[in-house]
């Protein structure tokens, strides 16, 4: 019953002081031995950067965190695989799902029977980068071929989504996996336009490179988090509440290089798909 106790404190830590009782945390999980982890899933599209796949230890004060408010383990799996994320939300192999497919979170929540928990700040656009003036709207650009990301990329079908707004099918596109990739094809006169996250690494070397952001797309939910049909309200709501006290400085929040979470918006995150018109 001590045990217990100590779980119900655990669940009332505010922010900032979770690092602070690891051990309350090791109590909980204790207490709660004999109770099925609480499977998470991280969904990156880092690669997309060049980098190395990170080991899993990188999300422990993550894991941590998420196991002093429910009071059992949490078991993390980590892909950059966009249809293996698919397939475990059309599965239902994951209690909670954090990834950078935007796209990929909003099919769960409207088409999975999946629930909604918090996105990340700050928000991510699809900008368009070249060595030419800015433009209003994108119709200056009909009938070019834009560097981006590949279609089965989250960035892919957003600049693809962007065009099609404004100038339908009237424009090509030249695909690649990586970012830095992009950037090269404008800088190098391969192609007169890039388009590419404007958080992503590669967007800050822009100046450098003689390139500017000559138009910004919607702002788009970025990280969310959705939870299975199956997780009961009390722990999504126990993880809601640790995500959206994370401080800036928690090494949980530098570890998915976001600033902070947010338990608003799902209706924008619901509208994704529509807007993309993802199958």
């Amino acid at each position: 019953m001590r045990s217990m106790q100590w779980c119900g404190v655990a669940r009332g830590i505010r922010k900032g002081a979770v690092t602070a009782l690891v051990s309350v945390a090791t109590l909980c999980v204790v207490a709660n031995v004999g109770a099925a982890p609480l499977r998470l899933v991280i969904h990156e599209d880092t690669g997309a950067e060049g980098d190395a796949q990170p080991p899993l230890s990188r999300y422990n004060p993550l894991k941590r965190a998420l196991e002093a408010a429910i009071g059992r383990p949490v078991e993390i799996a980590y892909t950059r695989d966009r249809s293996r994320a698919i397939d475990i939300v059309e599965r239902n192999q994951a209690d909670v799902m954090m990834t950078h497919a935007s796209d990929v979170a909003a099919k769960a929540l409207t088409g999975f029977g999946y629930n909604f928990i918090a996105t990340a700040r700050p928000e991510a656009s699809a900008i368009f980068v070249g060595k030419s003036a800015p433009v209003e709207n994108l119709t200056a650009l009909k009938g070019k071929t834009i560097a981006m990301p590949r279609a089965e990329l989250m960035f892919g079908l957003a600049c693809g989504a962007e065009m099609r707004d404004f100038v339908g099918t009237q424009f090509g596109t030249y695909a690649s996996r990586e970012y830095a990739a992009v950037v090269w094809a404008v800088e190098n006169n391969v192609h007169p336009v890039g388009c590419l996250p404007s958080n992503s690494r590669a967007a800050d070397a822009l100046e450098k490179k003689g390139l500017k952001v000559i138009y910004s797309g919607r702002p788009l939910p970025t990280l969310p988090v959705v939870s299975s049909p199956g997780l009961p309200g009390a722990d999504r709501a126990a993880v809601a509440k640790v995500l959206s006290n994370l401080d800036e400085a928690d090494p949980a929040l530098k570890a998915l290089g976001v600033a902070s979470f947010t338990e608003g918006g799902e209706a924008r995150l619901r509208a994704l798909a529509g807007w993309l018109r993802t199958k």
